[in-house]
C-alpha cells in the first residue's frame, strides 16, 4: 500500500494516509479531520484505488466523490482523471453522466442526495427513481463536509447514511470541525466509524509543519466599514485576494479596482491583465483559463514578485492551492472564514495580513436598529438578507470571536471554533436527530421517494436554491429541444434570478422587452410522446409567464437580447455592452443518435438483450453489494446465485403486460401497414416520431391507445415471488421496480387478457431460465399490493432493482446488438 500510494501521489505518504486505507479496506467508515493542503484527498481515493487493481479484495467497485462547492468538485476531477482516465464528471455545468453509470464520478453534493431523494435534477420526474440505486453498494467520499447546510444537505446526508447502513463504504472529510461534533457524528453513524486526525499522528504533525502557523504569520484586523476598492488599492502589497460574499459585491469591486487604475492611476505597479474577477458565473472554459492564470500568479511555484489582485467569492474557500500577502474578506460564518484565511500565508514561510470586513454600513447599522426598536419586521429581513448566502447570527457570532484575537497562530482556529461551538453547534447533532421523522431528514426523505418531486430539494438540500441558466437566441431553440445538454450552463441564486426577470419586466433593463418577444424559458416534457419510447429524454422549450417567475425549474434559458455575459467578469443583466453571448457549447455534448428512431425487436429478443445487458453492464461490478444486500435484508442463505436469479426472473416478467392482447394488437398492425411484417409478437416497432408517414400510421393504428404495461408484470410477480422466496421485502421490491420501470409513481395495472399464442413467447423465456411456473394470463384492472412495511430498508431494496432493470431496459432498447448474440 505505502508503494502503490507513493506511485500516485509523487511522494512517502503520511502515516495518517496509510491508516485511512487500512480501516477502509479492512471493513471501517471514516471521519477523516486534516488542516486544508495536508493530502486528504489522495487519502480517500486512494484505497478504492488499489482495491481496483485487486479485486479479491472486499470493496466497492464504484465511486462517488461529492463536494458543497463546483469549483472543488472540477479542481479534484481533473487531478484524479489523470490517474484514473475513466472517471467522469456529473455537476450542474457539466453533464457527462446523468445516470451515475461509471465506476468513478466526481458529483455535487446537490446531484448525490438529490438522486438518493428520487428527484435526480437533470432528469424528468418520469426517471427519478433510476439513480437512487447507484449509491447502494458504493464507496462514498463526502469532502469539506463542514462546509454542509446543518438543517439540510449535512442532516439529509447523515440520514441517508444511517439508511444505507453496510451497504456503503464511506469516508467523511473536513478541515475544521469542532471534535465532540465528530465524537457525537461517530456516534450517531454506528456503522462502524473510526475518527483519524493528526492529534494521532506525531510526526505527521511535524511533516506537515508548514501547515502550522508560527508566530505572527498571519495578523488579522477587523475594519468598521464595508469592503471597498479604495481599501484594497491602499493596502495591497505584491499579492493581494478579496473574498466577497455575494456575486453582485465581487462584479462591482471588480470593475471599481479596474476603475481605479485606468481613471486615478492608481495601482499602477499591477497589470490590469493580472486584476482577475472569479465566481460561480463563468463558462468552464473562461473559468479553466482563469484558474490556469491564477496558480501561475498565486500558486507555489509562482513569481513572488509579480503582483497582483484577485477579486472573488466563496468558490476559492477549498480546493484551489493559492497563496497572498494581503486577504479582504467579507464576515462569514467561522468555518468559512478560516477556510478563506487558509489562502492567505498558504505556503511555508510566508506571512500575511488578513482584514475582515461587516456587510453591513453605518446606514444599515441605523436603520436596522430602528426597524429593530419599530418591530418592522420587513425591512429587518430587507437589511439582514445583506449576509446572504449566510445566516445574520452564524456571521455575527463569528465577527465576536474574530474581535478577540489578532492572529491566527497556534490553537487560535481550534479555539475559535470551539468556542463558537459553545453557543451555535454544541448541540447540533441532537436538533438534527429531532427534526422530522426518524430524524436526520429522514421522514422527509422518505415523503421525496413517494413523490420524486423537486419541491424537496429546499427542504432537505439547499435553502438557497441554485438555478442553471443557458444564454441562448431564437436559432438554437429547435436544437436544445434535441440536445438540452449541449450548451453550457452557469449557477445563479434562484432569488437572484428572479429579481433580475421581475426588474426587466418592469422596464428597469438597459433594452426594453419587446411586444411579444420572450425573455426566459424552460424545458417541458411534450404530451405526445408515444409508451413504447419513454425512456429517451425529450422536451421542448416553452416560455416562462411572467406569473410564474418565482416558480423556477433548476435548469432556465435567458434570451441574450436581454442578459449579458463578459470574460473578464460574468453573467449580468445591467451592462448592455455584454449582450448578445450565448452559452458555448460543452466541451462533450450527447451523441447524435440519441434520437434516432427504435430498432423494431421481438419480446422474445428484447428480453435476451436485457439479460446480456445485466449480464455484461452490472454482474462483474456486484459482488460486494450482493453480499451487504443480503446482510442488510437479512436474507442469511441468499447467495450471489440467487440474485442472479431473482433479477433475472425480474427481467422476464417485466414487460409481461407487452403480451396483452389490447398491447399488442396496435403494434403488430402498425409494422403490418408500415412493411407488411408477419404478426411476430413485438416489444418495440421501428417507429420514427420525425417521419410524418410513421405518424399517421401510429394513429391509423392506434399506437397512442395501447394501455400501459409495466403494471402487468407488477401484479403477477406479487404472487410468482411470494411463492418462490417467501419473502415480503422481495415480493414487493420487485414488483414496484416492475411496476415502475417507466414511470417512478406506479401504482396500478389495467384491464388484461393474454391468449394463447402470445403467452407462448412467454414460456419460451420461462423454459429458456429453467422457471417452473404459471402466469395468470386474465384479469380486471386494479391497484398493486405496493409496499409492506414503513421501513426504509424496503424501498431502498426497490431502488437497487429498479435501477437495474430501467438501465438494462435503456441499454437494450437502444443497442440491441451489443447485448444479444
Amino acid at each position: 500500500m505505502r508503494t502503490f500510494i507513493k506511485n500516485i501521489i509523487g511522494n512517502e505518504p503520511y502515516g495518517y494516509q496509510l491508516r485511512v486505507a487500512e480501516l477502509l479496506l479492512g471493513g471501517k467508515n471514516v471521519i477523516l479531520s486534516v488542516p486544508t493542503g495536508a493530502g486528504k484527498t489522495w487519502a480517500s481515493i486512494a484505497p478504492f484505488l488499489f482495491a481496483k487493481v485487486n479485486p479479491q479484495l472486499y470493496f466497492p467497485s464504484k465511486m462517488i466523490y461529492s463536494s458543497p462547492l463546483r469549483t472543488l468538485t472540477n479542481s479534484i476531477y481533473e487531478d484524479v482523471a489523470k490517474v484514473f482516465k475513466d472517471a467522469k464528471i456529473q455537476t450542474g455545468e457539466f453533464n457527462e453522466d446523468i445516470y451515475f453509470e461509471s465506476d468513478v464520478i466526481f458529483s455535487t453534493i446537490d446531484q448525490t442526495l438529490s438522486n438518493f431523494l428520487c428527484f435526480p435534477l437533470p432528469l424528468s420526474q418520469a426517471q427519478a427513481n433510476i439513480n437512487a440505486g447507484a449509491l447502494i453498494g458504493t464507496y462514498l467520499i463526502f469532502d469539506e463536509f463542514h462546509l454542509l447546510d446543518p438543517k439540510r444537505s449535512m442532516a439529509t446526508t447523515i440520514g441517508m447514511l444511517k439508511m444505507l447502513g453496510n451497504l456503503t463504504r464511506c469516508c467523511i472529510m473536513t478541515a475544521t470541525l469542532e471534535g465532540k461534533f465528530m465524537d457525537k457524528l461517530k456516534d450517531t453513524l454506528e456503522n462502524n466509524y473510526e475518527i483519524i486526525t493528526l492529534d494521532d499522528s506525531c510526526s505527521d504533525k511535524e511533516i506537515i509543519g508548514s501547515l502550522f502557523p508560527k508566530k505572527n504569520k498571519k495578523s488579522i484586523y477587523y475594519k468598521d466599514s464595508v469592503l471597498n476598492a479604495h481599501q484594497i488599492a491602499e493596502n495591497h502589497q505584491r499579492k493581494t485576494i478579496v473574498i466577497c460574499n455575494r456575486v453582485e459585491t465581487a462584479q462591482k469591486i471588480y470593475r471599481e479596482v479596474i476603475a481605479l487604475k485606468e481613471k486615478a492611476h492608481i495601482l499602477t505597479a499591477v497589470d490590469k491583465n493580472n486584476i482577475i474577477c472569479l465566481h460561480s458565473r463563468f463558462f468552464n472554459e473562461d473559468r479553466k483559463k482563469t484558474e490556469v492564470r491564477l496558480k501561475e500568479l498565486f500558486g507555489k511555484e509562482s513569481d513572488a514578485n509579480e503582483q497582483a489582485i484577485l477579486i472573488a467569492t466563496q468558490i476559492i474557500e477549498a480546493g484551489m492551492d493559492l497563496s497572498c500577502d494581503i486577504m479582504h474578506t467579507e464576515i462569514s460564518p467561522i468555518n468559512s472564514f478560516l477556510q478563506r484565511a487558509g489562502r492567505c500565508a498558504r505556503f511555508a514561510n510566508q506571512t500575511g495580513t488578513i482584514f475582515i470586513y461587516d456587510v453591513l454600513d453605518s446606514m444599515d447599522r441605523v436603520s436596522l436598529n430602528i426597524a429593530i426598536e419599530e418591530e418592522d419586521k420587513k425591512e429587518i429581513n430587507k437589511i439582514n438578507n445583506k449576509f446572504l448566502p449566510y445566516e445574520e447570527s452564524e456571521c455575527s457570532q463569528a465577527l465576536l470571536e474574530i474581535k478577540n484575537h489578532d492572529t491566527l497562530d497556534g490553537d487560535i482556529p481550534k479555539t475559535m471554533i470551539e468556542n463558537i461551538s459553545k453557543t451555535s453547534s454544541n448541540d447540533l447533532i441532537r436538533q438534527m436527530s429531532l427534526n422530522s421523522s426518524g430524524g436526520f431528514n429522514q421522514g422527509k426523505i422518505k415523503e421525496s421517494w413517494e413523490s420524486c418531486n423537486k419541491n424537496f430539494y429546499r427542504d432537505t438540500i439547499r435553502d438557497i436554491q441554485s438555478v442553471d441558466v443557458i444564454l441562448i437566441n431564437n436559432e438554437m431553440i429547435r436544437e436544445i429541444n434535441r440536445f438540452p445538454f449541449r450548451y453550457q450552463s452557469l449557477s445563479i441564486y434562484k432569488w437572484s434570478l428572479v429579481g433580475w426577470l421581475t426588474k426587466i419586466l418592469k422596464g428597469e433593463g438597459p433594452m426594453e422587452l419587446e411586444d411579444g418577444d420572450w425573455l426566459s424559458m424552460e424545458l417541458k416534457e411534450p404530451n405526445n410522446i408515444f409508451l413504447e419510447n419513454d425512456e429517451d429524454q425529450k422536451f421542448e422549450l416553452k416560455r416562462i409567464q411572467p406569473e410564474n417567475i418565482k416558480h423556477l425549474s433548476n435548469q432556465v434559458f435567458l434570451n441574450v437580447k436581454y442578459f449579458g455575459y463578459d470574460r473578464d467578469f460574468g453573467l449580468n443583466w445591467q451592462y448592455e455592452e455584454s449582450f448578445e453571448n450565448p452559452s458555448p457549447r460543452n466541451e462533450k455534448v450527447e451523441k447524435e443518435d440519441t434520437f434516432k428512431p427504435l430498432t423494431k425487436d421481438t419480446f422474445y429478443e428484447h428480453n435476451m438483450g436485457l439479460i446480456g445487458a445485466f449480464e455484461k453492464e452490472f454482474l462483474p461490478k456486484l459482488d460486494f453489494t450482493f453480499k451487504a444486500l443480503s446482510d442488510y435484508l437479512q436474507l442469511s442463505d441468499f447467495s450471489k446465485k440467487k440474485f442472479i436469479e431473482i433479477i433475472k426472473l425480474m427481467i422476464i416478467l417485466h414487460d409481461y403486460g407487452k403480451l396483452n392482447g389490447s398491447w399488442q394488437k396496435p403494434i403488430q398492425k402498425y409494422q403490418f401497414l408500415k412493411d407488411g411484417a408477419s404478426k411476430e409478437i413485438l416489444a418495440h416497432t421501428d417507429f420514427d416520431k420525425n417521419s410524418r408517414r410513421d405518424v399517421e400510421l401510429g394513429k391509423e393504428a392506434g399506437l397512442t391507445k395501447r394501455p400501459s404495461h409495466a403494471g402487468v408484470g407488477a401484479y403477477v410477480s406479487q404472487e410468482i415471488i411470494e411463492d418462490i422466496y417467501d419473502n415480503d421485502f422481495l415480493k414487493s421490491s420487485i414488483s414496484m421496480a416492475i411496476a415502475r420501470h417507466h414511470s417512478a409513481l406506479s401504482v396500478s395495472y389495467p384491464d388484461f387478457k393474454i391468449n394463447p399464442d402470445n403467452y407462448t413467447e412467454m414460456q419460451r423465456l420461462l423454459t429458456e431460465f429453467n422457471c417452473e411456473i404459471e402466469l395468470e394470463k386474465e384479469n380486471f384492472r386494479g391497484n398493486l399490493e405496493g409496499f409492506e412495511t414503513d421501513w426504509y430498508g424496503e424501498r431502498i431494496a426497490y431502488l437497487f432493482f429498479v435501477r437495474i432493470l430501467r438501465l438494462c431496459d435503456q441499454k437494450a432498447t437502444s443497442n440491441l446488438r451489443n447485448y444479444i448474440n
